[in-house]
């Protein structure tokens, strides 16, 4: 699958689209957080995986102290799609499903290891 993006100069937000099927796959935006409380963040929604940090060979502090770079990767079966949950039930906050089938230990940093291994067993 090839991606690319969409910028919408006025929702401040890039829209990510599978090129194949020009469906919307994700999307980045500022503020980031649930009530956009954080101006000085991004948020990206719609991808399956995030891998390890590693150092960027690109950006610094201009001390000689380089900052982070991360891998996310995005599927073709992603669909744009609310979750459906009541603050104050006996929903996850996280996860957006009932604390009993709760599935927050998913959502974990992969090693670049795992997304190899990942690669392999779908390439047969």
């Amino acid at each position: 699958m090839d991606i690319r993006f969409e910028v919408d100069e006025t929702k401040k937000e890039v829209l990510i689209l599978d090129i194949g099927s020009g469906n919307v796959i994700g999307r980045i935006f500022t503020p980031s957080g649930t009530t956009r409380e954080m101006p000085n963040a991004i948020q990206v929604c719609g991808f399956d995986d995030l891998f390890s940090y590693w150092f960027c060979g690109v950006f610094g502090d201009g001390k000689g102290n380089p900052k982070k770079d991360i891998q996310i990767l995005f599927k073709e079966n992603s669909k744009m799609e609310r979750a459906k949950f009541e603050i104050g039930t006996e929903w996850c906050g996280r996860c957006f499903r009932l604390k009993k089938d709760c599935r927050c230990k998913d959502l974990k940093l992969k090693e670049i290891k795992e997304l190899m291994l990942d690669k392999i067993k779908n390439d047969k």
